[in-house]
């Protein structure tokens, strides 16, 4: 059987990228197609050194800085890809790659981390920036319309789905009309060491300065705080949240770490702070593997993955078997409140119960149920295997949580 991977771009290894490659560590024979690669070499990890194929966008000189500007030509490019010949495509899709124009015979499988959310959710927090004046707008109502409109007809395509969380399968749902089965993405647990016991040095977030993530309203919530607050990240946002930080000499700034030194800082941290409303969040779960406790946004992934008490409940359990604080809304006042609660349960919270909370989500299981779900679907469907015929099926598959 003939395999095709496909992803959207290369540009940056983050959790999709993470996906990707524990799919190619499954399917170490298939060829990998992207829109376009800019991956540097030290740090595509395991993915292949050049794809098996491009868009025509790779040949874009400096596509790294302009890509987001290029979203009217990706369904174009998605459908230049010449995947004719191959039996199985496994899709890794958070913006246009479930959109592959299907060859007759082909079974492909979307393993979706969110349908896009600047088309459908976030429309505004995304374009705010970039769609000043009326013009502008004006403009972007005509190619969004149109995005949406090709988003949808690429949503039939697949002729199954995985989602990374039950949230993305409610929105697959919603959106697509589709049924999706859940398998979260893959968290690489062995990477960090338990930390010895509760309590720590700072509070620690982590994450792009763009609006949805809110670190802003993180900041300005440990401006009042009387506890030190690191800051891992950095992106567009970078000028405001820097000068929020001025005459604060308990919050500090690092624009970027290694696996490593990341590892090195949960060590040392109290609590991870969150508050945004993540597809899954794979940030949180880190914190956990490192037996980091996480106060999170009560929204969205975060609510299957960080099971705890809600900031006021009573019955918030003090045993060493919460893994974190949720609190009702994305403002500095809300995470303030939630702070003050964790700080005065912060004995209740054990590194070995947060360590297995993250073991649900490990590099194992994923590749166990990835594989179990493909090879399900692959008997599920006609392809030719060694020249086996297997029996066609009219089911487009139950939605099943794994």
């Amino acid at each position: 059987m003939k395999v095709a991977i496909v992803h959207e771009w290369l540009v940056t290894w983050a959790g999709s990228e993470r996906v990707l490659a524990e799919i190619m560590t499954l399917f170490p024979e298939a060829d990998l197609f992207v829109l376009f690669d800019r991956l540097p070499a030290d740090k595509r990890g395991p993915l292949p050194k050049d794809p098996a194929g491009q868009s025509f966008l790779g040949r874009i000189p400096h596509i790294e800085r302009l890509y987001r500007n290029l979203l009217p030509w990706m369904p174009a490019a998605i459908e230049s890809l010449n995947l004719k010949g191959y039996d199985l495509v496994l899709s890794s899709s958070h913006a246009v790659a479930k959109g592959l124009l299907p060859r007759p015979g082909q079974l492909h499988l979307c393993y979706c981390h969110t349908p896009p959310r600047y088309l459908w959710d976030m429309t505004e927090a995304y374009f705010s920036r970039s769609l000043a004046g009326r013009l502008k707008r004006a403009a972007a109502t005509v190619f969004l319309t149109r995005l949406r409109r090709w988003d949808y007809q690429a949503g039939q395509r697949p002729d199954a789905y995985v989602a990374n969380s039950g949230f993305v399968a409610e929105r697959i749902a919603r959106i697509y009309g589709r049924d999706a089965t859940v398998i979260y993405p893959p968290v690489d647990v062995e990477r960090f060491s338990v930390k010895a016991g509760p309590g720590g040095e700072y509070f620690v977030t982590l994450g792009r300065f763009v609006p949805y993530k809110n670190i802003d309203r993180i900041v300005h919530a440990f401006r009042s705080l009387p506890y030190p607050l690191l800051v891992v990240g950095d992106g567009p946002g970078q000028k405001k949240i820097r000068s929020m930080m001025e005459g604060q000499p308990h919050i500090r700034w690092l624009p970027y770490v290694t696996d490593v030194e990341w590892g090195d800082l949960l060590q040392k941290a109290r609590a991870f702070v969150f508050m945004a409303e993540e597809d899954f969040g794979i940030a949180p779960l880190e914190a956990q593997a490192a037996g980091v406790p996480v106060i999170a946004w009560a929204a969205g992934g975060i609510l299957e993955t960080v099971p705890g008490g809600r900031v006021g409940e009573s019955t918030f359990s003090d045993d060493g078997k919460s893994v974190g604080v949720l609190y009702a809304d994305p403002t500095p006042e809300s995470l303030q409140e939630a702070v003050r609660f964790f700080v005065e349960r912060v004995r209740g919270f054990a590194p070995e119960s947060s360590r297995k909370n993250a073991e649900r989500f490990s590099r194992t299981i994923f590749r166990m149920q990835y594989r179990a779900f493909v090879d399900e679907q692959v008997r599920r469907k006609e392809v030719n295997i060694s020249g086996e015929t297997r029996s066609p099926v009219t089911d487009k598959g139950k939605r099943r949580v794994c």
